[in-house]
């Protein structure tokens, strides 16, 4: 069921015309009649909520990585490469798996950013 579901969701952002959207209408009206179709969809409907968050991170980091060292950020706040912090910005497949930052990782990201911006902010303030 969830790979159907999955084909039908590759197939709608690739849809052109309404033709195509109608037939994937119709197909997913059909799937939802059968058993499991609620949990499988349940199941699609976060996985693409994770997706988004993911893009949405990268977007937000777009400007702010290439002002600080993110050689630094890793080694510093996450005792980790550089590699490895890229690996997981921008969802890499490392061993088989998407690499992805954990909520603990996401929260390890947030406070150093906001440790930088302090210092930063204090190192200004010094010399004003």
């Amino acid at each position: 069921m969830k790979n159907d579901i999955e084909k039908l969701k590759e197939r709608f952002r690739n849809a052109k015309t309404e033709k195509e959207i109608a037939a994937i209408d119709k197909e997913m009206d059909n799937l939802s009649k059968k058993k499991g179709f609620s949990e499988s969809m349940l199941e699609s409907i976060k996985e693409t909520n994770k997706e988004v968050e993911e893009i949405l991170l990268r977007e937000k980091l777009k400007e702010v990585l290439p002002a600080i060292s993110v050689s630094h950020l890793a080694k510093v706040y996450f005792y980790k490469t550089p590699q490895w912090f890229y690996q997981r910005l921008n969802g890499n497949v490392v061993n088989g798996k998407t690499a992805n930052f954990t909520k603990d990782e996401l929260n390890t990201l947030a406070g150093a950013l906001t440790d930088i911006s302090n210092k930063i902010q204090q190192s200004v303030t010094l010399v004003v």
